[in-house]
């Protein structure tokens, strides 16, 4: 599609107010003015409206942060894909500079000082530079930047490319939702590594079933979010949609629906082990059926309409999608012993939310209406602890008027209960952001490490460990300190972690965050096995985010967790009641 008919979306206008940012630091213009944008763009990430019915309502002015010259800049990009700003700024910068800050903790000044000194535009020269030493000749630049610019660039080149969960599964769903209107389709699933949860996606697998493939085939390459068609075939089409997300279709009769639905399923080892399974038994499994092989056989069927009847067939239980990684899942639903997952409606109540009172979106009692909407007995607000200064986090005066607040809602929403916590901040030195007496108010109390992230392995695990042995601290949250395809986690000795959670009844968060998904599911038996009890949070920010239970509890799930694993299956008494520090 030509760039001039690309209309952009509230994201796509927000990165590039972002960028137009970055453009105006590099240029060395108003910082102030760099801030407007950034502050603008977190403004429009933010809406609930999309910027189009703002425009024809003249409303722009309503979004905090958008005056004049930023508004003409959002008209252009919601009008024609390209604002006359950016362009001037990308002709001003030298080519490269914009590369440079890809780099995690490359900023502004930083990627200028470069420029300016060395030339450098590309991050093969930025890397050089700082492995022969020459980055630290520069001003303000030390060995340890320098290092830890290495160390950025190591993990830039090992990021993946693929989409986060969340954005995954909203492509998916917007296709489905379109061709079950288009066509009617009942036998119609995702497939591939996104029905398994897995914490990242590369390309969307949709399966449909149906003995009259076209329609469906041009429904699927008409639909409004298609940007470009990869291929468009009898029985497998592929297009692009928004940020270059690939989405795959593949109609089967109906009769082979359930083999389709497995074999397109994956994983790839796990299909291989039924595979191997039904050799030794004379069978032979693929996308199509379950059938007897040999001369007197005749390719005769056994099973091909559902998943379950080829586990049957295959003399085993049929397995949940999220345990589908050769894990031990085979065996275990050959014996009969697979555990029974915990679920979304085992949940009783979210431990780790945020409102407008830091960084969250909207009023304690909005999301405390939406969390009673959902089924849940209790909601855990957990506002930031004053560290972290982006977050505007809550002052000893603050916490006393958001305890007043919770009071009177929670006399309004009884019996459903809101408990006041905090996210407290383990600051570099092992400290929690607040004082005992403090921390000693809250209902919750959750610890996260929110900045020196570059702190060697021992004084890591040292900091983390401190904390969950505070006899205050509830919950330990996100506790690598990864965002997906952004950051590394930190260094740190998760086994101690656990082994200190466990002697303490410190919980350790599965966070549903698409970009954090922390503990990550390989840790999640390990934490088990070792007696820690776990808790599922969605750390939402606004009253939609709270959905992102569910990738909690997939992430839970992918970890062999049953109900009794997780803290807040339970009703508020028996969590309340379950918690005991050593």
């Amino acid at each position: 599609m030509p760039r001039e008919a690309l209309h952009l979306d509230n994201d796509a206008v927000a990165h590039v107010l972002d960028e137009i940012a970055d453009l105006l630091e590099l240029k060395g213009e108003n910082v102030f003015r760099a801030v407007t944008y950034r502050a603008a763009a977190r403004s429009i990430r933010d809406l609930r409206e999309p910027l189009a019915e703002l425009i024809e309502q003249k409303r722009l002015k309503e979004i905090p942060k958008v005056g004049p010259s930023v508004g003409e800049a959002i008209e252009q990009l919601v009008a024609t894909g390209r604002s006359i700003r950016h362009e001037e700024l990308q002709a001003a910068v030298p080519t490269g500079l914009l590369t440079l800050l890809g780099v995690p903790g490359v900023g502004p000044a930083t990627a200028r000082a470069i420029y300016d000194h060395l030339r450098i535009t590309t991050i093969d020269e930025l890397e050089q530079a700082a492995k022969d030493g020459r980055l630290r000749q520069l001003p303000k630049i030390q060995t340890k930047t320098e290092e830890n610019i290495l160390k950025s660039i190591a993990a830039l080149r090992q990021r993946t490319g693929r989409a986060l969960l969340n954005e995954a599964r909203a492509a998916a769903n917007t296709m489905l939702a379109w061709l079950r209107q288009e066509t009617g389709l009942e036998l119609l699933a995702i497939a591939g590594s996104l029905r398994r949860f897995r914490e990242t996606i590369g390309d969307v697998d949709i399966v449909a079933g149906s003995d009259d493939a076209p329609p469906i085939m041009a429904a699927f390459v008409r639909a409004p979010t298609v940007e470009r068609i990869l291929a468009n075939g009898d029985t497998k089409s592929s297009v692009l949609v928004a940020r270059g997300m690939q989405i795959d279709l593949r109609v089967v009769p109906p009769r082979s629906w359930g083999a389709a639905l497995l074999y397109f399923t994956g994983s790839k080892e796990h299909n291989v082990r039924l595979r191997g399974i039904a050799l030794k038994r004379k069978l032979l499994l693929n996308e199509y059926g379950l059938y007897r092989v040999g001369a007197e056989a005749r390719g005769q069927e056994l099973a091909c309409a559902s998943e379950e009847e080829i586990y049957a067939a295959l003399e085993m239980d049929w397995i949940p999608p999220e345990l589908r990684e050769d894990r031990g899942e085979v065996d275990a639903a050959s014996r009969h012993a697979l555990p029974a997952l915990v679920a979304v409606g085992d949940i009783r109540g979210d431990l780790h939310t945020h409102t407008n009172w830091t960084d969250g979106r909207d009023p304690l009692e909005t999301m405390a209406l939406r969390a009673k909407a959902k089924g849940y007995g209790y909601l855990a607000v957990t506002d930031h602890s004053p560290g972290l200064g982006m977050t505007n986090g809550l002052s000893l005066e603050r916490v006393q008027a958001r305890l007043a607040e919770a009071a009177a809602l929670n006399a309004k929403l009884a019996p459903f209960r809101i408990l006041v916590g905090t996210e407290v901040d383990i600051r570099a030195n092992g400290k929690l952001d607040y004082p005992d007496d403090v921390l000693a108010r809250f209902d919750i109390v959750t610890a996260s490490v929110h900045s020196s992230f570059s702190q060697p392995r021992d004084q890591m695990t040292a900091r983390i460990v401190g904390a969950i042995r505070h006899p205050l601290v509830t919950a330990l949250s996100h506790p690598t300190g990864r965002l997906l395809e952004r950051r590394e986690p930190y260094d740190v000795d998760l086994a101690a972690v656990i082994a200190a959670a466990a002697e303490t009844g410190t919980r350790i968060e599965i966070n549903g965050g698409p970009e954090r998904l922390d503990l990550p599911d390989t840790w999640i038996p390990r934490a088990i096995a070792n007696g820690a009890t776990l808790v599922a949070s969605s750390d939402a920010h606004a009253i939609e985010e709270l959905e992102w239970m569910e990738l909690a509890v997939a992430t839970a799930r992918r970890g062999w967790a049953t109900p009794g694993a997780i803290a807040n299956t339970r009703d508020l008494d028996a969590m309340l009641a379950s918690r005991k520090k050593a």
